[in-house]
Order: structure tokens, then sequence, then C-alpha cells
């Protein structure tokens, strides 16, 4: 097995072992536990695991947008409800950018 290999395995057992401690002290409460350990998220957790650990990036990249097309149904509820936002968040965006991209003339 390669060092990455192994790399990976070990962040993917910690972390999985860190999630269990942590359920089982009730550290966190349990609709947030609920959400943490949605299997929804497992494809993505090992995506990540993945793509930071191994060369060939593209399995992680794949298991990432699988684990995204999952909560598709959510992120388009999310993002109805952004739609509301949207002027405003355009208005503070064009505002920072030309406050922060604006050359001072100096002193």
């Amino acid at each position: 097995m390669k060092d990455s290999g192994k790399k990976a395995w070990g962040i993917g057992l910690l972390l999985f072992g860190l999630l269990y401690l942590v359920q089982k002290l009730n550290i966190v409460p349990d609709v947030i536990m609920a959400y943490i350990l949605d299997m929804r998220n497992l494809p993505i957790a090992i995506g990540a695991v993945l793509l930071f650990s191994q060369r060939n990036r593209s399995v992680g990249i794949f298991l990432i947008v699988i684990g995204i097309l999952l909560y598709l149904k959510d992120i388009i509820i999310w993002t109805r409800s952004l739609s509301d936002f949207l002027w405003p968040i355009l208005l503070i965006s064009a505002g920072l950018i030309l406050i922060f991209t604006s050359k001072g003339k100096g002193k």
C-alpha cells in the first residue's frame, strides 16, 4: 500500500472515530449530529479525503460531485429563498468591489 493510501485510511479512521466519540459523549445536539451523520455526506467526506491525499484527484472530485448531486433538491430549495436576497447581495458586492479596488490618492 502506498504512503498516500495509508494517509487516506488514517484520516478516514481518525474522522470516523472522532465523530463516533462526539456522538457517544453527547457533546453535539442530536439534530446537528443527524445532519453530520447523514449518508449524503459520505461521498463528500470520502471525496475530500481522497482529493487531498491522492495524486490522482479525479476519484475525489467524482465523489464530491456525486455528494452534491444527492443534495440537489435541498440546493434548489435554498436558492429559491436566496433569490429574495439577490439584489441586496449584488449591491453590497458591487460596493465592496468599488471600495477595495479604488486606488487611493495617497497623502
